[in-house]
């Protein structure tokens, strides 16, 4: 049901920056991007067409409404994408807030008819990848699994118990797993190959972008990959983030070291060393 223009799936391991480059990728020109405004939950489960055909028909409609008012639903942080959905401020339970919800945002600059359109889901984006990447252009987001586990340990989100319904809900087979493992951490070590393992069989490498890259080229990595004009400006990488707690990273660490993944393809275990040794001298921003 495409009705004109570019249409690009994003996905990511939740907490690797997606949202970062998904506010980027809506800075270019002739381009809008949407951080994860389906509800997802209402996705066929049986059936991965009937479940990319309502896709089809969300990227339909939210052109149409941008093209005809300039409107969209988006999670949003004041009417905009956010670099990140949560912020520095942390709860009663000691957990960082989330700021971003779900709504109509304003988009206020000249679309032509054929602009390019980005959605953003991770889990349900990444359950459905063998379908979704031949129908849409399709990106992938990784980062540093050490400090993918940090973040999951730093937010209140169902990652942070090694669950992903969305995912779940999409993959039964992915559910059971997760169900017969009791361990938390064992929960998320699981996961954190599901999503890297599901990328290397779907995408091809030039389609998997990782957060470090991005960062450090400023945007440029992101513009390469894409053909999008995005601005491209200083970036700060919070791998060793204060937020994260160092004393925890480092028995995370050693758990990723001692277990197989398929995040192996993409980082080596000095990458891991390196980022807790740097979490443990007092980390970064």
């Amino acid at each position: 049901m495409n009705t004109g223009g570019r249409r690009i799936a994003l996905t990511g391991v939740p907490r690797s920056g997606t949202t970062l480059c998904c506010r980027l990728l809506g800075e270019a020109d002739n381009a809008v991007a949407l951080f994860e405004p389906m509800e997802v939950e209402r996705l066929p489960q049986d059936d991965p067409e009937a479940a990319l055909d309502m896709i089809d028909a969300f990227f339909a409609q939210s052109r149409a409404s941008l093209l005809a008012q300039g409107r969209a639903i988006s999670n949003h942080v004041g009417g905009a994408v956010p670099d990140n959905p949560f912020g520095h401020q942390r709860g009663t339970d000691g957990q960082r807030i989330r700021q971003a919800h779900r709504g109509e945002i304003r988009i206020d600059k000249p679309l032509g008819p054929a602009f390019t359109l980005v959605i953003k889901h991770n889990a349900a984006f990444t359950a459905l990848l063998p379908q979704l990447a031949t129908r849409f252009e399709t990106f992938a987001v990784i980062r540093n699994p050490l400090a993918v586990l940090a973040s999951w340990h730093s937010v209140d989100l169902p990652v942070t118990q090694g669950r992903m319904p969305a995912g779940e809900r999409l993959d039964p087979s992915l559910r059971a797993r997760l169900d017969a493992e009791p361990d938390r951490v064992g929960r998320q070590l699981l996961l954190l190959d599901w999503v890297f393992s599901r990328y290397a069989a779907y995408l091809p490498p030039e389609r998997i972008l990782a957060y470090e890259q991005v960062v450090a080229s400023g945007g440029a990595v992101l513009a390469r990959a894409t053909g999008l004009a995005v601005p491209c400006r200083p970036l700060e990488e919070r791998n060793a983030s204060r937020l994260y707690d160092a004393g925890q990273c480092r028995g995370l660490a050693e758990r990723l070291l001692a277990a197989p993944g398929a995040w192996r393809d993409y980082y080596r275990e000095t990458d891991i060393v390196d980022l807790a040794d740097g979490l443990a001298a007092g980390g970064g921003a």
